[in-house]
């Protein structure tokens, strides 16, 4: 006989007899920062708890809680725009590991007596790009942040240095250098970097940004380091180039090259603030050896440079042991030089060609050039083209480009 299945479901029902189906919600860890996070679970295993990786905890401030980083990732991983994040003393990305931060992402640095900063060791990558509407930034934690509260942040890539084969970074920040001049640490776009340049000792200082050796496959654009104690950007060797970049209010100097860096860079601002810092650019090769290869030889253009003053006797540009380059487009205000050329073999690249500055415009600087050489090197000749590149045609860095994910002084 051929049962009816409606028939007999009809008759259950009538009968007061029902059957339902058990709701189970599946268990699991439900964390996205946990090692073993099932992204089908619906609720937390008491018996099989949320495994986190050694670099992560969680701490609390003024109560707050923190997701807090220190050590070293091995693995990718991924900021999200809606926690907490906290840096505590030096972390680093190690070889064959992604940092992702999404954009909006607040990234708060330890109040702990470390010295907090980010690294992306050789190998390692940074993905970081935000938004004009929603930056990536880098703050103390505390309430009353100040220059130099923590060391800012590293990249080390494996493209050509004039030192050696490879160096060591300040603080120990890791190694870097090689031959690889296409070398990729990843990408950081709109990151606004706040308060770093740790002083660690004479000497050795961090940065706002420190790109040690660095290769050409590193994207860099619409970046500021704000108010740090030392350099705002720093550039030891390396091929990268970096566009859309602003300086504000930094201890030392806006911008600094040396050690062979050979990128390229575009629309460069300096804001310095009328108490503190040094020069708008710091521009070396090789202290040691000024004619040391591969030579620092960037092209830059669209720079413009406001410094601290007459009064304050700082200079705009300094180039020196040995920097060649090729530099153009450039404003440089409120200095009492605007371009300073030092050393020999600095002095005999401008006449080779390979220092060559056009389209400067100077206001209210009271020297426009100085070039100091011993005797025997062509000074005059360069004294002459420095006088010439000071033509009053140079407009500086584009307009717009720093509306509303900067900080102003």
């Amino acid at each position: 006989m051929k049962l009816n299945r409606t028939a007999i479901v009809g008759a259950l029902l009538i009968g007061g007899i029902a059957f339902v189906t058990p709701s189970c919600k599946k268990k699991g860890c439900t964390d996205v920062n946990a090692t073993n996070y099932n992204p089908e679970a619906k609720k937390d295993d008491p018996d099989n708890p949320c495994v986190y990786p050694s670099w992560y905890t969680e701490v609390e401030y003024s109560g707050t809680v923190y997701k807090q980083i220190t050590g070293t990732l091995t693995e990718d991983y991924t900021l999200d725009a809606n926690s907490n994040w906290l840096l505590s003393g030096g972390v680093f990305v190690g070889d064959g590991a992604t940092l992702t931060i999404d954009a909006g992402t607040t990234v708060y640095t330890a109040d702990d007596g470390t010295v907090p900063f980010l690294a992306i060791s050789q190998g390692g990558k940074i993905n970081a790009c935000g938004t004009a509407t929603d930056p990536i930034v880098f703050t103390p934690v505390s309430s009353t942040p100040a220059a130099g509260d923590w060391g800012g942040i590293i990249l080390n890539g494996y493209a050509p240095i004039n030192t050696g084969a490879t160096a060591e970074g300040e603080g120990g920040t890791g190694t870097y250098g090689g031959t690889d001049a296409a070398d990729n640490s990843g990408t950081m776009c709109y990151v606004r970097v706040e308060y770093a340049g740790k002083l660690l000792s004479v000497n050795n200082e961090l940065n706002g940004f420190s790109f040690n050796g660095v290769g050409s496959g590193t994207t860099l654009h619409h970046l500021q380091a704000y108010r740090g104690n030392d350099d705002g950007f720093e550039f030891f060797g390396g091929t990268v180039s970096l566009t859309y970049a602003l300086s504000t209010g930094n201890g030392d100097d806006s911008f600094d090259w040396t050690h062979g860096w050979s990128g390229t860079g575009e629309n460069w601002i300096v804001e310095q603030d009328p108490t503190t810092g040094d020069r708008g650019i710091e521009a070396d090769n090789n202290g040691d050896n000024n004619s040391a290869s591969p030579m620092s030889s960037p092209t830059l253009s669209k720079i413009t440079i406001m410094g601290r003053g007459v009064s304050a006797g700082k200079v705009g540009i300094k180039l020196r042991e040995g920097t060649a380059g090729i530099l153009s487009n450039i404003l440089i205000e409120d200095c009492a030089t605007g371009i300073d050329i030092q050393h020999d073999v600095t002095v005999a690249n401008v006449t080779a060609g390979t220092l060559d500055i056009s389209g400067v415009t100077t206001t209210n600087v009271t020297t426009d050039i100085v070039v100091s050489a011993t005797t025997g090197t062509d000074s005059t000749n360069a004294a002459t083209m420095g006088a010439a590149a000071v033509d009053g045609t140079g407009t500086g860095a584009d307009s717009g480009w720093t509306t509303g994910w900067t900080k102003a002084l």
